[in-house]
C-alpha cells in the first residue's frame, strides 16, 4: 500500500518549483482528511516544445504511508497541440524504495532506458516486450490533457497508455460530470470536468500481488480537470481514490497562471 500511495502522488503532482513557468500549481495530499504530503506543478508549453519538472514529498501516516520524496522531469516537442515526450527522469527516496529511472522516447516509442536498481522478482512479473513500449506516454506528460475544444465530455473520454520505466499500464478515463471548483488562493475559480479513472495493468507488474489486483478493481478514482487559461490543455486540479482505510485526495491549493 505504501508504494501505491507514493506512486499515486508521483503521477499526479511530482513537478517543479520554477515560478516563472506558464503555470504554477501547489498541491496537498490528504489521507482521511489529514495533510500527509505536498508537491507542485510547474509547466511551460510553447508552440513547438514543452517541459515539466518537479518534486514532492510525503510524511509517515501509520503503516500506510512512508516518509518519502521524489523528483521528476519530462520534456519534448509539441505537434498539432499534442505533447510528444522525448526525455523522462524520475528519482524516488523513501523508507520502501530508493532509485532512479531515466528514458528517452521518440514518436511514443521508448528507446534508451536506465533503471537503478533493476526490478526484483522478474520471474513473477509479466514481461515487458518491445511492443508494450510503443505509443506510450510517461506519467508526467500524461498529466497534461490536450483539449482543443475545452471543457467538453470527450476531453475526459480517453485512455492513457503509460510506461513509467518499470511497468506498462493503461489509465481509462470517462466523463462523469461538469462542476464548479476553486483553489484556496482564489486564483482559480470556474468550471472543471470530473472524470472517472480506472487502472489496468499491462506488463511489468506482479499479477498475483493483492495490491495490484485491488487497484485494478477500484472504481472510486476521480480526476478533476481544469483549463489552463486560453491554452488548449487541461490539468488535474484534484484527484481522489477510496481505499481500505479511507480516502486519499490530492488537491490543488495554489494556481498561478502567467499572464
Amino acid at each position: 500500500m505504501r508504494l501505491i500511495v507514493f506512486s499515486f502522488l508521483a503521477l499526479i503532482l511530482l513537478v517543479n518549483r520554477a515560478s516563472a513557468a506558464d503555470l504554477y500549481m501547489k498541491y496537498k495530499l490528504y489521507a482521511v482528511g489529514l495533510p500527509i504530503g505536498s508537491g507542485v506543478l510547474s509547466l511551460d508549453f510553447g508552440d513547438e516544445t514543452y517541459s515539466i519538472k518537479g518534486d514532492g514529498k510525503t510524511a509517515a501516516f501509520g503503516r500506510l504511508v512512508s516518509d518519502g520524496n521524489g523528483a521528476a522531469e519530462a520534456r519534448g516537442g509539441v505537434e498539432g497541440g499534442v505533447p510528444q515526450p522525448e526525455n523522462y527522469a524520475f528519482r524516488i527516496s523513501s523508507e520502501d524504495e530508493t532509485g532512479d529511472i531515466s528514458m528517452q522516447l521518440s514518436g511514443g516509442k521508448v528507446g534508451r532506458i536506465s533503471v537503478d536498481p533493476p526490478q526484483d522478482r522478474m520471474n513473477e512479473r509479466v514481461k515487458v516486450t518491445a511492443k508494450h513500449v510503443e505509443g506510450v506516454l510517461d506519467p508526467l506528460t500524461a498529466a497534461v490533457f490536450p483539449a482543443p475544444k475545452g471543457l467538453v465530455p470527450e476531453a475526459c473520454n480517453r485512455t492513457l497508455p503509460l510506461f513509467d520505466g518499470k511497468e506498462r499500464y493503461n489509465v481509462h478515463l470517462s466523463y462523469k460530470l461538469r462542476r464548479k471548483a476553486s483553489t484556496a488562493d482564489g486564483r482559480f475559480k470556474g468550471d472543471v470536468l470530473v472524470c472517472r479513472a480506472r487502472y489496468e495493468p499491462i506488463a511489468g507488474h506482479r499479477p498475483k500481488r493483492k495490491a495490484i489486483q485491488d487497484l485494478a478493481k477500484n472504481k472510486s478514482v476521480e480526476v478533476w480537470l481544469a483549463p489552463v487559461g486560453d491554452k488548449p490543455y487541461l490539468v488535474p486540479l484534484r484527484a481522489s481514490i477510496t481505499v481500505a482505510f479511507g480516502s486519499l485526495v490530492v488537491q490543488a491549493e495554489k494556481f498561478k497562471l502567467k499572464k
